[in-house]
């Protein structure tokens, strides 16, 4: 989004937000979860609206889920939107060709809950961080979305490069809901152990989930275990067996260990990627205008920590490293210059503006957006 009123955007979505008396949260998963975990003693949130008949009627998280319908849209009761980027696109066009106001009757999360507590507690609550310590990968996906495949090596970053920026992104930021610590594959990175311990130690009541994800063909060593099993950790473990069977032992050995150390976690059975597919895709041609609305249509809300600077689109900072983008500095929020009074204009970032209101990397990227038909199998080798 390109910014208009820089540090003003949300002025008027804060008092739409304050017209509301009541909320119904659309979506009972796992972001409902998070969100109500949040927000459960802020706001009066009557119930939850999902998509999935087999949740209608019951009781999720103390809230009663039900279908969606117009007559619950009375005088001052909002939707907050609780579903994942993809997900979300279908209610998004059920409610706008009804009627409905994106920041008016209806919020999305992200923007709820920086917005919120940004106007309310003078605070910087992010919904998520994305962070790298090395890209190293065993795998060699023909479709990584690390652009592994175009990088010449990979990239490593040292423990004080990681600790640096840690410690600079939690002197800027109050709070965050999602710690996402990524790859390449975690597991690899020798200090995966010590990163997520720093994590939990030092910002453990600043970070509502930690979680980092293993692509589930590597078995670490049980030290590493033990250090994780002292950690209030979640592991996302991606089932990739079809594609590479040479590693099902490796998957149900880590399982395993997961569970003897009581480590949280959960299988994410990935039916398919979408490319963005950089070397297929060339929109130079378009317009600023053009590319603008590229990046809005755009379901990615993910942004990376790297090197004291906060990437409008973690995937282009990802093609940065690989090589095959060049980033600008006006698509960065340097945060070795971060003052107090840019607190409002911080949190705009993160939702999505920027000077130009597009990224580089989105003249390359056909987008995680509906209109990006180009699905491939997940962890296709080659």
């Amino acid at each position: 989004m390109k910014w208009q009123k820089p540090g003003h955007e949300y002025d008027e979505t804060y008092r739409q937000m304050n017209i509301k008396t009541a909320f119904y949260l659309y979506g009972a998963g796992d972001y409902g979860k998070q969100f109500v975990e949040i927000f459960r003693d802020e706001i009066n949130i009557l119930g939850y609206i999902d998509n999935n008949p087999a949740k209608h009627g019951t009781v999720i998280n103390g809230y009663m889920c039900r279908s969606f319908s117009e007559d619950i849209l009375k005088e001052n009761v909002g939707i907050i939107i609780t579903m994942s980027q993809i997900a979300r696109v279908s209610p998004i066009k059920q409610l706008t060709e009804l009627g409905y106001e994106r920041n008016k009757d209806f919020f999305i999360m992200e923007d709820f809950l920086s917005v919120y507590h940004l106007y309310k507690y003078d605070k910087v609550y992010f919904s998520t961080i994305s962070f790298l310590p090395s890209t190293v990968c065993n795998l060699k996906c023909r479709h990584c979305l690390n652009f592994n495949p175009f990088a010449k090596k990979f990239y490593v970053r040292n423990w004080e490069q990681v600790k640096a920026d840690i410690d600079l992104f939690f002197q800027c930021i109050d709070k965050v809901m999602l710690f996402h610590v990524s790859g390449g594959e975690p597991l690899l990175y020798n200090g995966i152990g010590n990163i997520i311990e720093y994590l939990d130690r030092n910002y453990h009541d600043r970070i509502d989930t930690l979680r980092t994800v293993t692509n589930g063909t590597i078995v670490p060593d049980d030290s590493i275990l033990e250090q994780l099993s002292r950690c209030n950790i979640e592991v996302t473990v991606d089932d990739y067996r079809e594609a590479v069977p040479q590693y099902k032992e490796n998957f149900d050995k880590l399982l395993d260990k997961l569970k003897k150390y009581n480590i949280k976690h959960y299988v994410n059975y990935t039916k398919e990627w979408v490319d963005l597919a950089p070397e297929k895709t060339d929109f130079s041609h378009f317009s600023p205008e053009q590319l603008i609305d590229h990046f809005d249509n755009c379901c990615q809300s993910w942004q990376e920590l790297r090197d004291g600077k906060l990437y409008s689109c973690n995937y282009d900072a990802y093609a940065t490293v690989a090589g095959i983008n060049e980033q600008q500095d006006d698509e960065i929020f340097d945060l070795k210059n971060y003052s107090l009074d840019q607190k409002a204009k911080l949190v705009e970032f993160r939702l999505g503006y920027n000077k130009k209101g597009y990224t580089n990397f989105c003249k390359r990227c056909r987008g995680f957006s509906t209109a990006n038909t180009l699905k491939v199998k997940p962890a296709v080798q080659g």
